[in-house]
């Protein structure tokens, strides 16, 4: 039940990550900057809401505990929202289509941090344990990313699919209504399931820490403790690049499918299909894994790989060494390509999300304070950033080398396409590399967490 709720962020995942800036630029015409900073607008103001709602639920005194006021509250809301995102009025303009956009890209991501905080939230008070924790966001990485897949699924079977007479489907914005509908719907049974299903679980919860009326003082006095944390710093800037370069590669993936490779709707179904291989070997691994390693080496390891073997498939297509557009070899290669390099991204979210678990507890031992949701946040606006920051640079990028909107697949220049691939392979370079550097710098062990677990455990036997 705990882990069902993720279906909601997976839905949400995938329409911002893929389909968002595709329809708003390619199906309505909008700008590719303006696009891109609509998106990113909406994670400025993550950046304010995500630790906020992590504070509140820290220190909320209710009957329903601390975390489920806040993830009931979040359900409908994030439905409504999410469908009207994509579902703007005719004649609205360019700015206005860009307003509309922005505030309901906005609402959409506020609703979700309602959930995703508290939700969040609840891993390191569920278990204090070094590995169970992984095994706990491992489920929660299964629903997230199965929820992700079948709404792709439904996205290119159902709506998106090339009809005859009407071209190709991906670019029918009447086709994007339904599946909006679809996906609020989903959202709003699955953060209900996650709700009830573990709020028999809220006795059993940390209580909040005192009653002490919240102010802003006091909210910005405990976020300069949280980031004082330096393991956690680096966790966040280091998910952050991955998350960023993710989202930048998600978000021209559908622009570099339907361009760069030239694959048809069903082909681009196949792959994303193909990604629940990837779910299963990556929720699979990580457990066994994190048992076996430190979770700090798996991460660098896994993200030393991604840098190169990232952008592999685009660096070689400019170099003239992959099958040509239409080659029967070119989709298997591309698929092997994707469920390897996901298979990595998935292990690699869940150790760092059970790596945040692991420093609350460092916190706790430094400051005396079990700040679950402001530790938290940094998950819930790192997945943001995928589609933020990385929306925003696809945005740019697409407006730089002036990449042609409403396009057929096949009618673009084969410079165009090119600069496409040229705009992609180094900026995942970058991005990953940076990831690295700051996620080699947590030092945190298993053997200094199981140290601080049990000076925790003398602390409260003595209170």
């Amino acid at each position: 039940m705990y882990g069902f709720g993720s279906i909601a962020e997976g839905v949400k995942d995938t329409a911002f990550h893929t389909f968002l800036l595709f329809y708003f630029n390619q199906v309505l015409g909008l700008p590719g900057a303006l696009s891109g900073a609509a998106i990113f607008l909406a994670l400025c103001v993550d950046a304010i809401t995500d630790p906020l709602v992590g504070s509140l639920s820290d220190n909320l005194h209710h009957r329903f505990g601390r975390r489920h006021p806040f993830m009931y509250a979040a359900a409908l809301p994030m439905g409504i929202n999410f469908w009207l995102l994509f579902n703007p009025p005719d004649g609205l303009g360019e700015y206005g289509l860009f307003a509309w956009f922005t505030v309901f890209a906005v609402l959409v991501r506020s609703s979700m941090t309602l959930y995703s905080i508290p939700s969040n939230s609840m891993v390191a008070e569920l278990t204090d344990d070094y590995d169970e924790r992984t095994t706990l966001v491992s489920w929660r990485f299964m629903f997230g990313w199965a929820g992700g897949l079948t709404f792709t699924q439904i996205g290119y079977r159902a709506f998106f699919y090339a009809q005859e007479g009407m071209g190709d489907g991906r670019l029918n914005a009447d086709a994007y209504g339904g599946f909006a509908l679809v996906g609020g719907v989903a959202i709003i049974i699955a953060i209900l399931v996650c709700s009830i299903g573990t709020h028999h679980l809220i006795p059993s919860l940390k209580p909040p820490p005192d009653k002490t009326p919240f102010t802003m003082q006091r909210f910005f006095r405990e976020f300069a403790e949280v980031f004082g944390n330096r393991s956690y710093r680096m966790l966040v800037i280091g998910s952050l690049f991955a998350s960023v370069a993710g989202g930048f590669n998600s978000v021209v993936g559908l622009y570099v499918t339907t361009y760069f490779w030239e694959f048809s709707a069903e082909q681009i179904a196949s792959l994303a299909l193909a990604l629940a291989i990837s779910l299963v070997l990556g929720v699979g691994l990580a457990r066994p894994l994190s048992g076996a390693f430190e979770k700090r080496r798996i991460a660098v390891w896994l993200s030393a790989v991604g840098i190169f073997f990232g952008p592999l498939p685009i660096f070689l297509r400019l170099l003239g060494l992959m099958p040509a557009n239409g080659h029967p070899a070119l989709l298997p290669i591309i698929l092997i390509h994707s469920v390897v390099l996901v298979t990595g991204v998935i292990i690699i979210g869940i150790v760092i999300a059970s790596m945040i678990a692991d420093t609350v507890d460092e916190n706790e031992l430094v400051t005396g304070k079990r700040q679950e949701g402001m530790f938290a946040s940094a998950i819930a606006f790192s997945a943001k950033a995928t589609s933020g920051i990385g929306g925003f640079l696809a945005g740019v990028a697409l407006d730089l080398i002036a990449f042609p909107t409403q396009a057929e697949p096949g009618t673009i220049p084969a410079e165009k396409v090119d600069a496409l691939g040229i705009a992609v392979g180094p900026m995942l370079l970058v991005l990953y590399l940076l990831s690295l550097v700051f996620l080699s710098q947590y030092r945190l062990t298993r053997a200094q967490h199981t140290e601080i677990l049990d000076e925790l455990a003398r602390r409260h036997d003595s209170a």
